[in-house]
């Protein structure tokens, strides 16, 4: 679901989603995500399907499976209003 020509950048403290190639011209400036947006992100580009991400979210943060679910749709959300995901 990520769009080819973004890439995610982690550093200390943050973790970014840039633009590379042609979508520079397009994208303007950067995306900052959250750790568990970074998550997302990462599974997303795998082709992990949004309810695989909700139950590792859950396990690894120690919430509800329906919490989780909620914040992975939240973070899609977030990426497709960027235009990062489709």
């Amino acid at each position: 679901m990520i769009k080819k020509g973004f890439v995610l950048r982690k550093m200390p403290g943050m973790n970014l989603v840039m633009p590379v190639g042609e979508n520079v011209k397009k994208f303007n400036g950067a995306l900052m995500l959250n750790d568990t947006g970074a998550i997302v992100y990462e599974e997303l580009e795998r082709g992990t399907a949004p309810e695989d991400i909700a139950l590792r979210l859950s396990k690894e943060y120690k919430v509800t499976p329906e919490q989780a679910a909620a914040d992975v749709q939240k973070a899609v959300e977030t990426l497709k209003e960027a235009g990062v995901a489709e």
